[in-house]
């Protein structure tokens, strides 16, 4: 089935006339031959569409064979729609999405799945028994590229629960070597969010050994607008874990400000996930 035809055969079980439907995005003459597969929309405007009429991209797409452009906007709306659901602790919204790519003719989709497995397993509490195979694939995954890449590195550390802090230690330091006098800013910026998880997951752990070599490293990046939440994070834990050796209120006194200037910018959550973890460590 064409786009057209499909948009077509959405439009008229919803009742609306062809500019209804296009209202505000596209002509009614546009539209009209789009229908008609006598031009070609764009995945602006189609995206758009879908929204204006409440369709899911996912169950729109599935039943499309996926070309070009409109590949590479179901694979970012996915992973997009995958992370808001997990850092808004959603597991239905991933389990839904996860059905929906099963059932998918999206290319490499047991990749994309073994993804939305690994987002679910990292929701789950310690009461919850882990899916082993998942985990170590993904483990395996990450270890089977060869080099430090910025795939290698967007995977890592979306998934560095899943390790032991020794492998995160090895790998992290690799990363540093890589990236920390890289002008990719882009790369940097994950190198930071990395550095921000092994010290979560060193100080969870109360190991403190490489506390200082992860603080000290992020501290050569240069301050820059996009690095300002990983940046505060890492002061955050490096005024923990000063408290943790000399028992200094004014530590304290640094984190609990760094917690109120993010609720304070818009990331309330994250913040008072900071604060439940400064609680559990004082």
């Amino acid at each position: 089935m064409t786009i057209g035809e499909l948009l077509k055969e959405y439009r008229q079980k919803k009742r609306l006339t062809q500019k209804q439907f296009a209202d505000g995005i596209v002509s009614t003459s546009y539209y009209s031959k789009v229908e008609k597969d006598e031009h070609r929309i764009t995945v602006e405007d189609l995206i758009a569409i879908l929204e204006h009429n409440n369709i899911a991209m996912w169950t729109f797409f599935r039943r499309l064979s996926l070309k070009g452009d409109f590949q590479h906007e179901y694979i970012a709306k996915l992973e997009n729609d995958v992370l808001d659901a997990y850092y808004h602790s959603n597991k239905k919204k991933i389990e839904e999405i996860r059905q929906e790519v099963d059932s998918s003719t999206v290319p490499n989709k047991e990749e994309y799945l073994l993804l939305i497995d690994g987002w679910l397993e990292n929701l789950k509490t310690k009461t919850e028994e882990p899916n082993l195979e998942v985990r170590n694939a993904l483990k395996d995954k990450v270890f089977n590229i060869p080099d430090v890449t910025k795939e290698k590195l967007n995977l890592f550390c979306n998934f560095m629960e899943f390790y032991d802090i020794e492998s995160n230690v090895m790998i992290t330091k690799n990363a540093i070597n890589k990236f920390i006098d890289s002008n990719d800013t882009e790369s940097q910026e994950v190198l930071l969010a990395i550095m921000d998880n092994l010290l979560y997951l060193s100080i969870k752990e109360n190991n403190y050994n490489y506390v200082d070599y992860i603080i000290s490293n992020a501290e050569k990046l240069p301050v820059k607008p996009q690095f300002y939440f990983y940046q505060s994070v890492i002061s955050f834990y490096k005024h923990l874990t000063n408290y943790h050796f000399n028992g200094n209120q004014e530590d304290i006194d640094a984190c609990r400000a760094i917690i109120k200037n993010m609720k304070l910018t818009g990331m309330k959550s994250y913040g008072t996930e900071l604060e439940e973890f400064l609680n559990d460590h004082i």
